[in-house]
């Protein structure tokens, strides 16, 4: 068994001290602090023409209502496709922290 000695000790808490010391802030420290969510729906001639155009007013949604939002987080599902794929329709829900 290896004698651990104080000088080492002192070196492991002393590391774990400084890594606590550099943690970064909470994202809402530098006034992000309003949750924000828009959910809507998009269409498009393609596949990524549908995802673009819900994901494009869902983000401008958010932004209506608060005006410097983080880039936030996006959750998009398809709810309509025609049966020749011309339309693709799709349903956004955009969630963002915002300043007031």
């Amino acid at each position: 068994m290896r004698k651990v000695t104080w000088l080492r000790r002192f070196g492991l808490v002393s590391a774990v001290a400084a890594g606590l010391a550099v943690t970064p802030a909470a994202a809402h420290a530098d006034g992000y602090d309003t949750p924000r969510n828009a959910t809507v729906v998009g269409a498009g001639n393609t596949y990524a023409e549908g995802v673009a155009a819900a994901e494009r007013r869902a983000r401008q949604a958010v932004l209506a209502v608060g005006h410097d939002c983080t880039p936030g987080t996006y959750h998009t599902s398809g709810i309509y496709t025609s049966p020749g794929g011309g339309t693709w329709v799709f349903q956004s829900t955009h969630e963002a922290m915002c300043v007031d």
